[in-house]
């Protein structure tokens, strides 16, 4: 990776569905426990990185969860479905509203043990 090309390489956990990171409570969308935890555990990790005020092209890598003998599970997370999550999640972190994301790049990677998804944060350059 060139730190010239890059403000930020951020490694997170596997993203959670988009389903389980919020709740809809009495027409009140929230976010859920587990939506909670994620969130916090992506701050923790990168407490080293003050959010930005440019607007930023996200290149998202997830990778799906490794079983025992190397290969991926076949069961994997939509790529959009995961999406939400993970953009939400780097609010304060990265950013401080989602509306700064002007690019958006999504792929699967290689399988990692317990999964992960890996965010590479580059200036919006037009």
């Amino acid at each position: 990776m060139n730190n010239t090309n890059y403000t930020h390489s951020i490694t997170m956990p596997y993203p959670i569905s988009t389903n389980r990171y919020y709740r809809n409570l009495q027409h009140i969308t929230t976010l859920s426990k587990e939506g909670r935890l994620f969130k916090q555990t992506v701050r923790l990790a990168n407490l080293r990185i003050k959010p930005i005020l440019d607007d930023v092209v996200l290149n998202i890598t997830i990778h799906p969860k490794q079983k025992k003998d190397g290969g991926a599970y076949n069961q994997i997370i939509d790529l959009d479905n995961g999406l939400k999550c993970i953009l939400d999640s780097l609010i304060g972190v990265v950013y401080h509203d989602d509306k700064q994301v002007k690019g958006l790049h999504v792929d699967y990677g290689s399988s990692k043990v317990g999964g992960a998804a890996t965010v590479l944060v580059s200036k919006f350059v037009v």
